[in-house]
């Protein structure tokens, strides 16, 4: 929980420095949402079939993507995100 705290107070300060024209503000609460909006999407969506198999199994590999994998997701999408619609000209 405090790891996907840190990363998305990285995601949005990264999103800050990458306004590129646009409000920095507006482009961070952007980013934090895109973070947050996919881990939530991932925890609640993804993740209890990943916990049930991790349980029943005992696989460290499936324990591990019950934990850590949403922080994952997260970032890349948020990535993508700023990727294609960061480098929009925002030029009027």
């Amino acid at each position: 929980m405090i790891i996907g705290s840190i990363v998305a107070i990285l995601v949005t300060v990264w999103f800050y420095n990458t306004a590129n024209g646009r409000n920095p503000i507006h482009w961070a609460i952007a980013g934090f949402l895109v973070y947050s909006i996919i881990s939530l999407l991932w925890t609640v969506g993804i993740n209890p079939a990943i916990k049930d198999a991790a349980m029943h199994s005992r696989n460290s590999m499936l324990m591990w993507a019950a934990r850590y994998a949403y922080i994952v997701i997260a970032t890349i999408g948020a990535i993508i995100f700023n990727l294609t619609v960061g480098n929009k000209s925002t030029q009027d």
